[in-house]
Formats: C-alpha cells, sequence, structure tokens
C-alpha cells in the first residue's frame, strides 16, 4: 500500500514539473515574441549571427494573363481614350506602345535575370553588455562563369558614437588613382559624431529606454495577428521547436513605429525629470535629442503625410494605397529562445523611381543567431589602425 502511494505521488510530481515546463515554453503566439526579443536586448544579448538579402523583380506581363503578374489591369476609360485619336495617330500611338511594350519586356527580363543572380549574405556578431555591433554585407553577383564579389565590413561603436568601415575592397585601387589627396591604405575608416556635440547626446539612457521601447511598438499589434505554425523549412534548417508568424500591414507598422517613438521620448523625459544637478547631461541634452524623437514620431503619425513632396514622403504615400502584408517568422528553440527570423513582402517598383516597367520588387530577409556568450568580431578598430574621415574633411 505504502509502494503504490509512494508512486501515486511521485507520478504527480513529474506530472507537476512536466506541465511547469510546459507553462514556461507554451505561452501565447504575441508573448512568446515579446518575451523573445527582450531576451535578445536584456539577456541573450552577446551572439553571432548569419543571413542573406535577397530581392526578386516581379513584372507586370498583360499578354501572358497571369494572375500573380498583373498588378494593374487596363481600364475602360484608357481604351476609350486611345480611340478618340485619327488613324494616322492610331497607327503611331500603335507603334510606340509596341515599342513601349518590347522595351518594358527587355528590361523586365534583365530584373528577372539581375534578381536570381544577386544577392547580400552577410555575417556579423553583437554584444550589447559592451555596446559594439559588426556586420559584415556581402554584395554578390553569380552566375555562369561569373562571380563579384564585394564585402564592406562595419563596425558600430555606441560608446563614443563611431561608425568604422573597412573599405579595402574599393580603397585598394581607389588609392592608386592620380592626385589622390586622402590614402586610406589597410586602415579602417572612422566616421565619427564630433566629441564636442557626442558629449551632449544621452546616448546610454537611450539605449537604457529602448527594449520597453521595443516592448510597447509590439504591445500595440493586435494579439491576435500572431499565429503558431508549424515550422518551415528555413525553421527546420535552424532546427527550431517552435514558429510564431505575424503578418503586419503598412497601418500597423506605422502604429509600431510612432508607439516605440512616443514611448522613448516619454522615458527621456521621466529620466530628465530625475536627473539631479551632478547628472553627466544637461536637461537640454535631454530636450535636443527628445526633439529629434518627436520628430521622426510626427512623420509616422501624421496622417495628412507633412514629406509628401518629399522622396520619403512619396514613399510613405505609396505604401499607405498598397494593401501589401509584411510577413514575419519567429523561430524559437525549446529556451524559448529567437534563433531566426524572417521577413518577406512586396513592394510596388515604381518607390524606385521607375514608373515603367511595372511591377513588384519581393524581399526576402533571413538571419539566424548563434548564442555562444563570447562573440567573435571581425574587427578590432582602434585610433592606431582607425583614420577620422570627418576630421580630415573638416567636419
Amino acid at each position: 500500500m505504502r509502494l503504490k502511494f509512494t508512486k501515486i505521488i511521485l507520478m504527480l510530481a513529474v506530472a507537476g514539473m512536466v506541465s511547469a515546463c510546459g507553462n514556461k515554453t507554451e505561452k501565447s503566439p504575441d508573448k512568446m515574441v515579446r518575451t523573445g526579443i527582450q531576451r535578445i536586448m536584456t539577456e541573450d544579448n552577446q551572439f553571432n549571427f548569419s543571413g542573406s538579402y535577397q530581392t526578386e523583380f516581379i513584372i507586370q506581363n498583360n499578354e501572358n494573363k497571369s494572375s500573380s503578374e498583373i498588378t494593374e489591369p487596363i481600364t475602360a476609360s484608357e481604351v476609350s481614350a486611345s480611340e478618340e485619336y485619327d488613324d494616322d495617330t492610331s497607327e503611331l500611338t500603335e507603334y510606340h506602345r509596341k515599342q513601349m511594350d518590347l522595351y518594358n519586356k527587355s528590361i523586365g527580363q534583365f530584373l528577372g535575370q539581375f534578381g536570381k543572380s544577386f544577392s547580400v549574405p552577410f555575417t556579423g556578431a553583437v554584444d550589447i553588455k559592451k555596446g559594439v555591433m559588426e556586420v559584415i554585407p556581402e554584395v554578390r553577383y553569380e552566375d555562369k562563369n561569373v562571380l563579384i564579389s564585394f564585402k564592406f565590413p562595419t563596425y558600430l561603436d555606441f560608446n563614443n558614437l563611431s561608425l568604422y568601415l573597412d573599405g579595402s575592397a574599393i580603397t585598394h585601387l581607389s588609392d592608386t588613382m592620380p592626385n589622390n589627396k586622402m590614402v586610406i591604405g589597410d586602415k579602417y575608416m572612422q566616421f565619427a559624431v564630433p566629441q564636442d556635440k557626442a558629449q551632449h547626446i544621452p546616448v546610454a539612457d537611450l539605449l537604457k529606454s529602448l527594449p520597453k521601447s521595443v516592448d510597447d511598438g509590439y504591445a500595440s499589434i493586435a494579439p491576435s495577428a500572431f499565429k503558431k505554425v508549424n515550422v518551415d523549412e528555413f525553421g527546420k534548417t535552424l532546427e527550431a521547436k517552435y514558429q510564431v508568424n505575424l503578418n503586419t500591414d503598412y497601418a500597423s507598422s506605422l502604429k509600431y513605429n510612432t508607439v516605440l517613438l512616443q514611448s522613448l521620448s516619454k522615458a527621456l523625459k521621466e529620466t530628465a525629470a530625475k536627473a539631479d544637478k551632478n547628472n553627466k547631461y544637461k536637461p537640454e541634452d535631454y530636450a535636443l535629442l527628445g526633439n529629434i524623437i518627436d520628430a521622426l514620431a510626427s512623420i509616422y503619425s501624421d496622417s495628412d503625410n507633412a514629406l509628401a513632396d518629399t522622396p520619403m514622403g512619396a514613399y510613405l504615400e505609396q505604401l499607405k494605397n498598397k494593401s501589401n502584408l509584411m510577413v514575419n517568422n519567429f523561430y524559437f528553440d525549446s529556451k524559448g529562445r529567437i534563433i531566426g527570423v524572417r521577413f518577406k513582402t512586396d513592394l510596388p517598383m515604381a518607390i524606385t523611381g521607375m514608373e515603367e516597367p511595372k511591377g513588384t520588387i519581393r524581399i526576402d530577409y533571413k538571419v539566424r543567431m548563434d548564442y555562444t556568450g563570447s562573440p567573435k568580431f571581425t574587427m578590432q578598430p582602434t585610433p592606431q589602425n582607425s583614420i577620422n574621415i570627418g576630421a580630415r574633411l573638416g567636419w
């Protein structure tokens, strides 16, 4: 009797442990994403990463009548308008139309082939505890009998507000040009905020507020937009345990950016209010940075689009009129950590300034994280192996 009772107790204890573990990982999809992102920013914030950025050009093709390729159908008004011309003009117009169709077809074929051969694979490292980050993008074109590749290692140091660039892929050649007044050699190019300005920018306080502000942004998205789905092929290469899909539209993206920036602004104001006379930064330092953030927030929240007459405003306006979905997939390991992300969306080609040919640009961005605890950096910039470009140019 005692033995049976002991077995029952053990079974209940094991069941309780399994249940507790299950409750830890089996959160609602939105909470999984928000918790995973917070872990990246506050806990598991030392890691290496790798991934790729690819584009596909999908050109409108009315001849084939493929619904996946036709972006804008011909309207009745366009047909009736052409009937107003006389015979000679109609023939000329028809000739020009055929020439334009032929030109657009050629451009479409060129862009299609270019998209298949062009990619930007990248690697990098993040160490938030030390305030540094590295990314090494490779601009790559590869096809039959051809391989063109440029790497541009880039290093961000938030401690001294500097960006370091290894431009040797280009400078090794440009250094030999006649009358070159700035030979780079084997040194990194440093682009730094001048110290007299950097000392008045409370970046450390901004970074401390960033995790909560990012979470506020994701909290503004309806929880129903997050869906737990079966792990796809990319997730399987990561050996992911779970996958959460988040589909957002332009309006949701605007709201996310607005909420995030407003949260940052609010946090800075609260920090400024608590600062005493011994604080490193003055109230006007917080106010200046807060005003910049408020200006950015107003751009995203302004329904009238105050930047309508600018390239960025035109870009935002075009997206506003499109029902484009931004598909985000988050991949998790058994510990609830985000080990990969995939982002896909379609953008109208017109945003590139090309009115013809009509079509869309399909973007596919993939990244995986490797939590090593001691990320490996390729670049180790120092004052001795870097050239301050701004100082050389008198900035």
